[in-house]
Protein backbone atom coordinates (compact mmCIF):
# COMPACT_ATOMS: atom_id res chain seq x y z
CA UNK A 1 0.00 0.00 0.00
CA UNK A 2 1.47 3.36 -0.97
CA UNK A 3 1.45 6.44 1.27
CA UNK A 4 -1.60 8.00 -0.40
CA UNK A 5 -3.66 4.83 0.00
CA UNK A 6 -2.50 4.44 3.61
CA UNK A 7 -3.46 8.03 4.36
CA UNK A 8 -6.85 7.56 2.74
CA UNK A 9 -7.41 4.38 4.73
CA UNK A 10 -6.56 6.18 7.98
CA UNK A 11 -9.28 8.71 7.22
CA UNK A 12 -11.93 6.28 6.00
CA UNK A 13 -11.22 3.42 8.45
CA UNK A 14 -9.51 4.97 11.47
CA UNK A 15 -10.37 1.97 13.71
CA UNK A 16 -8.01 -0.13 11.60
CA UNK A 17 -5.09 2.23 12.25
CA UNK A 18 -5.61 3.81 15.67
CA UNK A 19 -6.30 2.26 19.06
CA UNK A 20 -7.60 5.51 20.56
CA UNK A 21 -8.84 8.87 19.24
CA UNK A 22 -5.91 10.79 20.74
CA UNK A 23 -3.60 8.81 18.43
CA UNK A 24 -5.32 10.46 15.45
CA UNK A 25 -4.47 13.89 16.87
CA UNK A 26 -0.73 13.20 16.87
CA UNK A 27 -0.45 11.37 13.54
CA UNK A 28 2.22 13.33 11.63
CA UNK A 29 1.03 12.10 8.24
CA UNK A 30 -2.44 13.62 8.43
CA UNK A 31 -3.34 17.27 8.04
CA UNK A 32 -5.66 18.90 10.55
CA UNK A 33 -8.54 18.56 8.10
CA UNK A 34 -7.79 14.87 7.56
CA UNK A 35 -7.60 14.32 11.30
CA UNK A 36 -11.03 15.93 11.68
CA UNK A 37 -12.41 13.65 8.96
CA UNK A 38 -11.00 10.58 10.72
CA UNK A 39 -12.40 11.76 14.05
CA UNK A 40 -15.77 12.44 12.39
CA UNK A 41 -15.78 8.82 11.24
CA UNK A 42 -14.94 7.63 14.76
CA UNK A 43 -17.66 9.88 16.18
CA UNK A 44 -20.25 8.49 13.79
CA UNK A 45 -19.30 4.93 14.76
CA UNK A 46 -19.45 5.80 18.47
CA UNK A 47 -22.87 7.42 18.10
CA UNK A 48 -24.19 4.38 16.21
CA UNK A 49 -22.84 2.09 18.93
CA UNK A 50 -24.52 4.25 21.58
CA UNK A 51 -27.83 3.96 19.75
CA UNK A 52 -27.44 0.20 19.38
CA UNK A 53 -26.53 -0.07 23.07
CA UNK A 54 -29.58 1.93 24.13
CA UNK A 55 -31.75 -0.41 22.05
CA UNK A 56 -30.17 -3.47 23.66
CA UNK A 57 -28.28 -4.52 20.54
CA UNK A 58 -24.78 -4.50 22.01
CA UNK A 59 -22.99 -6.12 24.91
CA UNK A 60 -22.83 -2.84 26.82
CA UNK A 61 -19.39 -1.99 25.51
CA UNK A 62 -18.07 1.53 25.84
CA UNK A 63 -18.77 3.74 22.83
CA UNK A 64 -15.69 5.94 23.13
CA UNK A 65 -17.78 8.97 22.19
CA UNK A 66 -16.38 11.15 24.98
CA UNK A 67 -12.81 10.33 23.93
CA UNK A 68 -13.59 11.23 20.31
CA UNK A 69 -15.23 14.53 21.28
CA UNK A 70 -12.27 15.36 23.52
CA UNK A 71 -9.83 14.61 20.69
CA UNK A 72 -11.76 16.95 18.40
CA UNK A 73 -11.56 19.70 21.03
CA UNK A 74 -7.83 19.11 21.43
CA UNK A 75 -7.26 19.71 17.71
CA UNK A 76 -8.41 23.30 18.22
CA UNK A 77 -5.78 24.02 20.87
CA UNK A 78 -2.36 25.64 20.34
CA UNK A 79 0.40 23.06 19.65
CA UNK A 80 1.85 23.03 23.19
CA UNK A 81 -1.60 22.49 24.66
CA UNK A 82 -2.20 19.66 22.20
CA UNK A 83 1.00 18.01 23.42
CA UNK A 84 -0.08 18.29 27.06
CA UNK A 85 -3.58 17.00 26.34
CA UNK A 86 -2.33 14.01 24.36
CA UNK A 87 0.09 13.03 27.13
CA UNK A 88 -2.59 13.49 29.79
CA UNK A 89 -5.10 11.43 27.83
CA UNK A 90 -2.56 8.65 27.33
CA UNK A 91 -1.78 8.65 31.06
CA UNK A 92 -5.50 8.57 31.93
CA UNK A 93 -6.02 5.53 29.71
CA UNK A 94 -2.98 3.81 31.20
CA UNK A 95 -4.17 4.63 34.73
CA UNK A 96 -7.62 3.20 34.01
CA UNK A 97 -6.07 -0.02 32.68
CA UNK A 98 -3.31 -0.42 35.29
CA UNK A 99 -4.62 -2.50 38.16
CA UNK A 100 -1.99 -1.80 40.81
CA UNK A 101 1.67 -1.67 41.58
CA UNK A 102 4.46 0.81 41.06
CA UNK A 103 3.38 1.67 37.51
CA UNK A 104 -0.04 2.83 38.68
CA UNK A 105 1.58 5.00 41.35
CA UNK A 106 4.00 6.48 38.81
CA UNK A 107 1.17 7.24 36.40
CA UNK A 108 -0.83 8.90 39.18
CA UNK A 109 2.17 11.07 40.10
CA UNK A 110 2.77 11.99 36.46
CA UNK A 111 -0.88 12.99 36.03
CA UNK A 112 -0.74 15.17 39.13
CA UNK A 113 2.57 16.75 38.10
CA UNK A 114 1.57 17.58 34.54
CA UNK A 115 -1.78 18.91 35.69
CA UNK A 116 -0.03 21.20 38.17
CA UNK A 117 2.46 22.41 35.52
CA UNK A 118 -0.43 23.32 33.22
CA UNK A 119 -2.18 25.19 36.02
CA UNK A 120 0.98 27.18 36.78
CA UNK A 121 1.50 27.96 33.10
CA UNK A 122 -2.06 29.25 32.81
CA UNK A 123 -1.67 31.48 35.88
CA UNK A 124 1.58 32.93 34.51
CA UNK A 125 0.16 33.55 31.03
Amino acid sequence: MDDKQDQSSKIERPHAHFEAPHEVVVDPELSKEEKLEALDSLEQDARQLAIASSEGMSDGEATGLQEVLHAKEVLELPPISIAYEVVLQDLRVRFANQVDGPMREAIQQALAGITEIRAIDKRQA
